[in-house]
């Protein structure tokens, strides 16, 4: 058995994840916390495509699902991952510093699992999440949002924001300027 004082802690477990979430997806605007609402929703007027995915029922509980584990799947190139996120160019450059890093290469072995989605009318969803690292969970049913945009279902800028400042801290340019307000 491990001694208590050698395993990590469950906060240093937690932001350790959090730097996971960040380096995996890396792209976020906004503020509030990883549950706060979507702060940019779709147009209704806009028409939808013919491979949109659904914005209500089952189909799109599914769509949200299928976005969140993509979004953690480190087989998936970083550029098709930010097009997950809302506003997701507007953070490619902390992305790239990020992936750089030595926590960055752990990143690609992040994996998440979905517990539940909840649609939130008319453009948004609360998303319980897990994220794994090496098929072992490091934080459970963390709580997160989505927002339909565009035709499809995306990660919010304010679940990646709220996720970077547990990671990193409020220090001046340790967050994207995205995540300043």
């Amino acid at each position: 058995m491990t001694p208590l004082s050698s395993r990590p802690s469950r906060l240093a477990m937690t932001v350790t994840c959090a730097a996971l979430f960040v380096l995996v997806t890396g792209c976020s605007s906004g503020g509030g916390s990883p549950a706060g609402t979507p702060h940019h929703t779709a147009s209704h007027s806009a028409p939808a495509s013919p491979s949109a995915q659904p914005s209500s029922g089952p189909a799109a509980v599914t769509a949200v699902k299928n976005t969140w584990q993509s979004f953690f799947n480190g087989a998936i190139p970083i550029p098709r991952r930010l097009a997950l996120l809302q506003d997701g160019q507007a953070f490619s450059s902390f992305v790239a510093k990020k992936e750089k890093t030595s926590l960055g290469q752990l990143v690609f072995e992040a994996t998440a699992t979905v517990g539940s989605v909840t649609l939130k009318p008319p453009a948004g969803a609360s998303v319980v999440y897990t994220i794994l690292l090496s098929g072992k969970p490091l934080a459970k049913n963390l709580h997160g949002s989505a927002v339909y945009s565009g035709g499809s279902w995306k990660i919010s800028s304010a679940t990646f924001c709220a996720l970077a400042r547990l990671a990193f801290g409020s220090k001046p340019g340790a967050l994207p300027a995205a995540c300043a307000s």
